[in-house]
């Protein structure tokens, strides 16, 4: 069910009792697992939440901390993706595939700056492959 921005972080929030999923330390933000800009709703769903605390965050947005670790943490069991991805394959928060190698096909936020950004933050960019390949 589609959430409002409030209501997803009260019910992100209200699931991990205000703690951060990763660390148990006082949870700051409402973190989307997959990045709302994917979803042509926004993506506020409970299930694409979690509630982390401010430097978590940041390992998530660098994707140090991926999507499935993080549905473990938060012990998330119905995997929310947007329309038409194929639920079989891996995909890193800014929905580029990710391969069993660790290279990471571009997604559709491909010129994304904010992404370029974050995985570069985290040593990832140099892993992100053409939306062609196939390992």
């Amino acid at each position: 069910m589609l959430l409002t921005r409030e209501q997803f972080k009260q019910q992100v929030f209200d699931r991990s009792h205000q703690l951060c999923v990763v660390c148990n330390t006082l949870a700051v933000d409402a973190h989307h697992i997959l990045e709302r800009k994917l979803f042509d709703d926004g993506g506020y769903y409970i299930d694409n939440g979690a509630a982390v605390c401010a430097a978590c965050h940041l390992l998530c947005e660098y994707t140090t901390i991926g999507v499935e670790e993080l549905r473990v943490a938060a012990r998330i069991a119905n995997t929310i993706i947007p329309p038409g991805w194929d639920t079989a394959h891996a995909y890193d928060k800014w929905g580029n595939r990710v391969w069993p190698s660790g290279l990471r096909s571009v997604g559709p936020l491909e010129h994304d700056s904010g992404m370029r950004r974050a995985l570069a933050a985290g040593g990832f960019l140099g892993l992100l492959m053409p939306s062609d390949y196939a390992e």
